[in-house]
């Protein structure tokens, strides 16, 4: 048995999609409260498992559900040529405001994709993490290593057709996972879907763009009854985010 305790190395970019120019990205453009999370993980050069969450306005998600569905749940290719491949999909999770679908991809043909490039430079196990909202799509690849960092992102630049670009992020070590949008154990089903209300509607925004009154009236529960489970999803969250980040025992004040 071996051990490690090496990092991952991350390396982060962001592609711009302009309107028109790919079907999945323009819902993003019409719902700019629509979210989605999606983790693929490498097992093969032509296939991987993909995990996607869609958080938004119900309209929103079933639009993006359907756009999605319709490309197989396939990359999307930055060039010119559309990708194919076979692919098998489940639905996890099918609440109004958030779905969750796992799907296994194979076959892939020789497209210009973010993971058939990446497939050209980088090991097999290499975990894309991306994140959609309004047209913007960004990346985070971690792999074993990054010494063929440099010709991917060259690569990738000079695929993209007019209408996308790709913008360089960083590379370093990966120091922490970003995938807790799927791990919401610690909430019960009414916190979890008054939080993602709350957050779809642009409650957590500055300046809110919507009132506590407003979000009662829309998912038909009292006000106090809402600002509760409001109060207790943040407070759950809060203490899972110290319990992990914090450099101080629990109760311990610097």
């Amino acid at each position: 048995m071996s051990t490690t305790t090496d990092r991952l190395r991350e390396f982060t970019f962001t592609l711009t999609y302009e309107p028109g120019e790919d079907p999945v990205a323009d819902v993003f453009h019409e719902y700019p409260n629509l979210r989605a999370a999606t983790i693929d993980v490498a097992v093969g050069r032509t296939s991987y498992v993909r995990l996607v969450q869609l958080t938004g306005p119900p309209t929103a998600t079933d639009h993006l559900q359907t756009a999605l569905e319709d490309r197989d749940y396939l990359p999307r290719a930055i060039g010119t040529e559309r990708c194919c491949g076979t692919s098998t999909a489940y639905r996890l999770e099918c609440a109004p405001r958030q779905r969750l679908v796992y799907a296994y991809v194979e076959d892939i043909c020789d497209c210009h994709s973010i993971h058939n490039i990446a497939s050209t430079y980088l090991e097999p196990g290499t975990i894309f993490e991306h994140r959609h909202r309004a047209g913007r799509e960004r990346w985070r690849l971690l792999m074993r290593s990054d010494a063929a960092v440099g010709e991917l992102f060259d690569h990738v630049e000079a695929a993209c057709r007019p209408g996308v670009t790709v913008e360089i992020g960083h590379l370093g070590e990966a120091t922490e996972w970003h995938g807790d949008a799927f791990v919401d154990a610690d909430l019960t089903g009414s916190q979890r879907r008054a939080l993602a209300h709350a957050a779809a509607n642009g409650y957590y925004e500055r300046p809110r763009q919507v009132t506590i009154e407003e979000l009662a009236d829309e998912l038909d529960v009292p006000k106090s009854t809402l600002s509760y489970r409001l109060r207790m999803a943040e407070s759950r969250l809060v203490k899972r985010y110290l319990d992990r980040y914090s450099e101080t025992e629990p109760g311990v004040h610097a």
